[in-house]
C-alpha cells in the first residue's frame, strides 16, 4: 500500500452490506409495514431468501454474529418448528407473489442442524412460497460439525454452494480465537464436498486475528489455495470488545498493528491474484469460471447482507431470530433474541422488532456506495446533486483530499478507485455518506 494511504487505515468504516446501516435501524417499522410491501410486489417478482440458524456448539471468540452456544437439540427443533410457521406466514403474506430464485441457510452454524431438519425447513418454503429446480441454495458449514455422509446429503437436497469457515490454519491463532480445526480436517470436508458433486465451493478467511505474521497468514494463504476452492472471502477482524463481550477472551496485545493488517490483506490479494483468482469487489475472490467472476465481468454484481453476490434479486425475506428484510426500500429486522423470535412465530405472526423507510436520498445513496463498492468506481452526479450544501462542500472536500492522495481519480461525474486502493473502498464510501459523521456511529458495524 502506497505510504499516503496508511493513515486511512485507522479509519472505521461500515461493511455497507445494507445501506442505512442497521445501527440506524429504529421500532417504527412494524409487521404491517412489510406485509403491504409483500402484497406489493410482482407475481414473478425474484425472491431471494436468508435462513439464520443462531446455534453454535462452542463458542469463537472473534465472532460478531448473532449466535447461542446450544448444548440441547431439543431447543433447535422448537426453533426449527418456529422457522416454518415464520415461512408459513410469509407465504400467506405473498398470496403466490414472487419466484425464489436464492436461499441461503446462515448463521450461527447451519449445519448445527441435521440434514432432515434442513430439509423440513426447504420444504416448508417450497410448500408456502414456492421453490423451483432452478433456484440456487447456498449454505454455511462449520468443518467441525460436518458429520458423515452431510455433504453428500446436502446436495441430495439442492444445495450447490458450500461456504466453509476457515479464517486461518495456524493452530497458534486457531487457540488464541478458541477455534481449533486442523488443515487435514478441512482437507477432508472438501474431499467430500468435492466427491457429492459441488463446484462452488467457497472459503472465509481472516486477516487481523492475535498472534497473526507475515509468515504465519503466508503459510496459511499457500493451504487456502492448494485445496482451490472456487471462491474466496478475505475479512479483516474487527476488534469490537465494548459491543461483543465475547471477543475480551482475546489478547489485545497479541492483536496485529494497522500496519500489519494492511500487510496481511495486501499478501492474501497477492497470493490469491497469483494462483488466478480474480477480485471482486474489494474483498472476494473467484475463479474465472464461477458465477460471481462472471457477474463481475458482466456488470451484474451486487452487494447484500452475505456480501458480494450474483443474485438478480433485489427484494431479500429474512427468516429467524436477527434476519432481516428489504422489499422496495423498507428493511424489517425480526426479534434478536431467540426466545421472543421464537414466540412470536409460534404465535402465527412475523416478529419483526425494528426496521427504517429508506428516503429517496438514501436510496441515491445506497445506489452510489454499492456501484464504488461493486465497481470501484460511481458517478456521484446524482449523490451531489441532492446534497444539502453543506453535505455537498464536506463530499467534495473529502473526494478532493482522497484525489490528492492518489486513492481516486476524479475525472468528470465519475471517481474511480485507483491500482491497488480497492482496500480503502469503504473509506472512499464514507466520504459521501453522511451518516459515516462522525465514525463513531459505525464503529460497530465494522
Amino acid at each position: 500500500m502506497e505510504d499516503s494511504w496508511r493513515k486511512y487505515l485507522s479509519k472505521r468504516a461500515p461493511r455497507y452490506t445494507s445501506y442505512p446501516s442497521a445501527l440506524h435501524f429504529d421500532g417504527s417499522v412494524t409487521t404491517a409495514d412489510l406485509v403491504e410491501k409483500l402484497g406489493e410486489i410482482d407475481v414473478y417478482e425474484p425472491l431471494s431468501l436468508y435462513v439464520h440458524v443462531p446455534f453454535c456448539r462452542q463458542l469463537c471468540w472473534y465472532c460478531g454474529c448473532n449466535m447461542r452456544v446450544e448444548n440441547y437439540y431439543a431447543r433447535a427443533r422448537d426453533y426449527v418448528s418456529a422457522l416454518m410457521n415464520e415461512i408459513a406466514f410469509y407465504g400467506r403474506a405473498l398470496g403466490g407473489r414472487g419466484r425464489p430464485t436464492s436461499v441461503h441457510f446462515g448463521g450461527g452454524t447451519p449445519n448445527y442442524l441435521l440434514c432432515n431438519e434442513l430439509g423440513e425447513i426447504l420444504t416448508a418454503v417450497e410448500r408456502e412460497i414456492g421453490l423451483t429446480d432452478s433456484a440456487n441454495l447456498a449454505i454455511e458449514l462449520d468443518p467441525r460439525l460436518l458429520r458423515e455422509n452431510d455433504a453428500d446429503n446436502l446436495a441430495s437436497l439442492g444445495f450447490t454452494r458450500f461456504s466453509l469457515g476457515v479464517q486461518d490454519f495456524d493452530p497458534v491463532v486457531q487457540k488464541a480465537i478458541n477455534r481449533l480445526q486442523s488443515f487435514e480436517l478441512v482437507e477432508a470436508c472438501v474431499s467430500d464436498i468435492r466427491a457429492a458433486g459441488v463446484d462452488d465451493l467457497s472459503f472465509d478467511v481472516l486477516y487481523g486475528l492475535p498472534h497473526q505474521t507475515l509468515r504465519r497468514f503466508e503459510d496459511t494463504m499457500e493451504k487456502v489455495v492448494s485445496l482451490s476452492p472456487d471462491r474466496v472471502s478475505v475479512f479483516g477482524y474487527a476488534h469490537l470488545p465494548g459491543a461483543l463481550p465475547r471477543q475480551r477472551m482475546i489478547d489485545e496485545a497479541a492483536l496485529p498493528s494497522e500496519a500489519m493488517r494492511s500487510d496481511l490483506a495486501a499478501l492474501a490479494d497477492e497470493r490469491l491474484i497469483d494462483a488466478g483468482y480474480l477480485r471482486i469487489g474489494f474483498d472476494h475472490y473467484a475463479k474465472p469460471d464461477n458465477a460471481l467472476a462472471k457477474a463481475g465481468f458482466e456488470g451484474r454484481l451486487k452487494r447484500n447482507f452475505q456480501g458480494f453476490t450474483d443474485d438478480a434479486a433485489t427484494t431479500l425475506i429474512g427468516f429467524g431470530a436477527s434476519a432481516i428484510s428489504f422489499v422496495d426500500g423498507l428493511y424489517a429486522q425480526n426479534e434478536k433474541d431467540i426466545g421472543a423470535y421464537a414466540a412470536r412465530a409460534r404465535n402465527g405472526e412475523a416478529p419483526v422488532s425494528r426496521g427504517l423507510h429508506r428516503t429517496k436520498r438514501e436510496t441515491v445513496l445506497a445506489s452510489a456506495i454499492s456501484d464504488l463498492l461493486c465497481n470501484l468506481k460511481t458517478n456521484i452526479s446524482l449523490v451531489l446533486r441532492g446534497a444539502p450544501p453543506a453535505d455537498a462542500i464536506r463530499i467534495c472536500s473529502a473526494l478532493e483530499g482522497l484525489e490528492a492522495d492518489g486513492v481516486i481519480q476524479w475525472r468528470g461525474d465519475t471517481i474511480t478507485l485507483a491500482d491497488g486502493a480497492h482496500a480503502l473502498a469503504r473509506t472512499v464510501a464514507m466520504a459521501i455518506d453522511p451518516y459515516a459523521q462522525p465514525q463513531v456511529e459505525y464503529a460497530a458495524a465494522v
